[in-house]
């Protein structure tokens, strides 16, 4: 995992595993952040994985003159947030580092993107990041499921808010399409919500109908309310 500073004791750790002797044919998951999207600087061709937290990670050559075009189309909307200046979390598979002079170097045979809140929240859309942003300011207890902890047939929301009034997790989903199929799905998700947690029972933001200013339907009450400063 990349850090901020190449000159922290762990960065220089990382270098001298990598260019050990033990590593030379192992292969390796690196992970990082992509920096501030700067369009002079990333529109460009380019030959490595621009990285913010380079720090103990070898240099990332792409595997092809085409591999970066392929990650942006196949991560159309991750590469999105990342030009309208969201965090991107990357993930790459890669060769085993090849060491000279320069230091150690990989190519990269797989690359992820994963769109991330500023609390490392993983996000599925630039309207869960207005979700998670609110949910954030306002201090509430929440969790994101992960698709891995449910089978493909299993209806799970977008986010569980684990501090409200109810003794168990409150459903919330974020509703932001409206082609024929998501919509069909839609209604089995709100017809499974109000079978088993009642139409109190969980919270939605249809996105799709909402203004520019972004409003979103207030949250469920707090179990804890703020608290308010004792007069003297």
């Amino acid at each position: 995992m990349g850090v901020p500073d190449p000159k922290q004791p762990v960065a220089q750790s990382q270098i001298q595993r990598l260019s050990s002797q033990a590593m030379s044919d192992k292969r390796l998951m690196l992970l990082s952040v992509l920096p501030r999207y700067d369009a002079e600087k990333h529109e460009k061709p380019l030959k490595f994985l621009p990285l913010r937290n380079f720090g103990g990670l070898p240099l990332i050559f792409f595997n092809s003159e085409v591999h970066w075009d392929s990650v942006k189309k196949r991560f159309s909307s991750e590469y999105a947030a990342w030009k309208s200046g969201a965090k991107i979390v990357v993930f790459a598979l890669t060769s085993p580092a090849a060491v000279t002079g320069r230091g150690p170097s990989v190519r990269a045979h797989q690359i992820v993107l994963m769109h991330v809140s500023e609390n490392w929240i993983p996000l599925d859309s630039s309207y869960e990041a207005v979700v998670a942003e609110k949910l954030d300011a306002e201090h509430r207890q929440y969790v994101k499921p992960m698709r891995y902890d449910a089978s493909i047939s299993e209806v799970f929301p977008d986010f569980y808010l684990l501090d409200t009034k109810s003794d168990k997790p409150f459903p919330m989903e974020v509703f932001g399409m409206a082609t024929p199929a998501y919509l069909a799905r839609k209604q089995l998700k709100k017809d499974y919500y109000n079978r088993e947690y009642g139409p109190y029972g969980w919270w939605h933001w249809d996105a799709t109908t909402a203004s520019e200013t972004m409003v979103l339907p207030h949250f469920p009450e707090s179990r804890k309310p703020l608290s308010t400063d004792t007069p003297a």
